[in-house]
């Protein structure tokens, strides 16, 4: 799990696949847009185009009212690739004789956000993970490591534990650490060499009861259950300064490794396996000079970590033990998993339950989330949904993990606002990434992400109601979340405008069309980056399209 507090706040429609006209031969050709025919939708109605097969889109005159639509140009492609699916574009709107204007928020790009090497680690564990269950084949759990003992274990136990040393995981070092607490769901282990100013027994066993009471059950009743190869019927949870120094100077960074879970813990055969259920956790180190850490604000990270990395662990148990696939559940829906697992503690734990710093459980689980999402939202078109292999890192991108769950859960679930019937389809298979979504959903891929990214716009978009229930979030209110609301879509008059740019696997840039009363028709011609061939499908372009007024 990833933290960074420097954001603090607190179908009844038709979808329909078409090429409408003749805007564009076959994909790499010329997209020539003379003979193109209108498309013309009503209000609240929208289409999704294959925009490899049709480059142009032409809107209609408007009426004595004006007209106004959304476009999106995104990529549909759902694989996970080493560098992520790119595909680069130039869009052009014209219309005779009417000047044009583009809003500058959209040209301010996201791109100055530095990579998170916070986040880069647990991409890290991650690939890591995906190299060990292929080298196994998909194998099987194996027979639980005998250095371990098979049975619970009591408070004052003492044993040793294998921690990465490093980010790269490359290394690892033995910590001793004593059980401290020991209840129904959860053993707490702490570093036997853990700095003084750090955890009570006091806060050791609230955490303890709120795993047991709370944690535990939301997480198995949404993902499943975790795995016992060690036999002692409980997660391990070691607390230790060896997850801080991960990353050391995180006064610098305002980032810190709070805490997490590595799958190699449950293939016992493995050279440095701790051989059962563990996931790892920071202490406070209140006099570190370079990476500060409060005892308030340990306790603050501490129980979402618990929620995060416990589903982590439950998906690689569900997955790879029991189902035998062959690998591990894809970064970007493991991530968007892993932070939906605290958007449901934040809804289900009692406010009384949470830190006395936060007003409520909702702010102490979530408010990493919204942050995430916000930094998303603020120019999706320069954000992966579907990140690369190669991610260095991107708290954006988390944010789009999780919204885009978060929008599954709204629409393809029974249960509200929890989405249990979506999450448990999602975690229980050997399926993975885009081919787990539409197994879950009976969606196509393209025509998700397609839907989702109109959705991040008209949601709750004053004066506007689409004939397609799914074209927005039911389970929160994201105009109230955010009083100055982060998705600012170029916007044009309907006259001149041209836009370069690089659509990325699930992302995609916003165009609002406005026509004023009696404008004349409006011509948009989406082509490669050279401004004539048309798009490859190789990255599954895709227009969204839907009318607004």
């Amino acid at each position: 799990m990833i933290s960074s507090r420097a954001f603090p706040f607190l179908f009844l429609g038709v979808t329909i696949l078409v090429g409408c006209g003749d805007g564009a031969g076959p994909s790499g050709g010329t997209v020539d847009c003379s003979a193109v025919s209108p498309t013309v939708l009503g209000v609240g109605e929208h289409t999704i185009i294959d925009a490899a097969a049709v480059g142009c889109v032409q809107l209609p005159a408007a009426g004595g009212g004006g007209a106004e639509h959304l476009y999106v140009a995104l990529s549909g492609e759902g694989a996970e690739v080493r560098d992520g699916i790119t595909a680069g574009y130039e869009l052009t709107a014209t219309s005779p004789g009417v000047a044009a204007t583009a809003a500058p928020q959209a040209q301010a790009s996201r791109a100055q956000v530095e990579p998170n090497a916070v986040v880069s680690f647990h991409d890290r564990v991650r690939s890591l993970e995906r190299d060990l269950v292929a080298r196994r084949g998909g194998a099987g759990p194996s027979t639980p490591a005998a250095r371990v003992a098979a049975e619970p274990p009591a408070v004052g136990h003492q044993r040793s534990f294998k921690v990465c040393e490093t980010a790269d995981c490359d290394d690892f070092v033995d910590v001793a650490g004593t059980a401290q607490v020991v209840g129904e769901r959860v053993a707490i282990y702490l570093d036997d060499a853990a700095p003084p100013g750090g955890y009570t027994q006091e806060d050791l066993l609230r955490v303890g009861s709120l795993f047991d009471n709370y944690l535990h059950p939301i997480d198995t009743t949404a993902f499943g259950s975790e795995s016992d190869l060690d036999d002692n019927d409980v997660v391990v949870v070691l607390l230790t300064a060896r997850v801080n120094n991960l990353r050391p100077n995180c006064n610098a960074t305002n980032s810190i490794v709070v805490g997490y879970f590595f799958g190699l813990d449950l293939l016992p055969e493995e050279p440095n396996s701790n051989g059962g259920e563990v996931f790892y956790g920071l202490v406070p180190e209140p006099d570190n000079p370079t990476c500060t850490t409060g005892r308030e604000q340990a306790l603050a990270f501490l129980p979402g970590v618990f929620a995060h990395e416990f589903m982590h662990m439950i998906g690689f148990n569900q997955g790879v033990l029991q189902r035998g696939a062959r690998s591990i559940e894809q970064t970007w829906l493991d991530e968007g998993l892993a932070h939906f697992a605290e958007e449901l503690a934040g809804r289900q734990v009692p406010d009384a339950e949470c830190q006395p710093i936060f007003d409520t459980c909702e702010s102490q689980f979530i408010e990493d989330n919204l942050g995430n999402a916000h930094l998303y939202l603020v120019d999706p078109e320069a954000t992966f949904l579907i990140e690369p292999d190669t991610s260095s890192g991107d708290l954006p991108e988390r944010g789009a993990n999780w919204l885009f769950v978060r929008w599954l859960a709204d629409h393809y679930a029974a249960t509200q606002p929890l989405g249990t019937e979506l999450t448990r389809a999602l975690v229980q298979t050997d399926l993975r990434g885009s081919a787990n979504v539409e197994g879950a959903t009976g969606e196509a891929f393209d025509d998700l992400v397609a839907r989702w990214q109109l959705a991040n716009y008209l949601e709750d978009l004053p004066g506007f109601a689409p004939a397609d229930e799914t074209l927005h979030y039911s389970s929160w209110a994201f105009r109230e979340v955010y009083p100055s609301y982060p998705l600012v879509p170029d916007n044009t008059a309907t006259g001149p405008y041209t836009h370069t740019g690089v659509l990325r696997g699930g992302s995609g840039q916003h165009l609002r069309i406005v026509q004023p009363g009696a404008a004349g028709p409006v011509t948009l011609r989406l082509t490669r980056d050279d401004g004539a061939s048309a798009l490859s499908d190789d990255a599954e372009p895709r227009v969204a399209l839907i009318r607004i007024r």
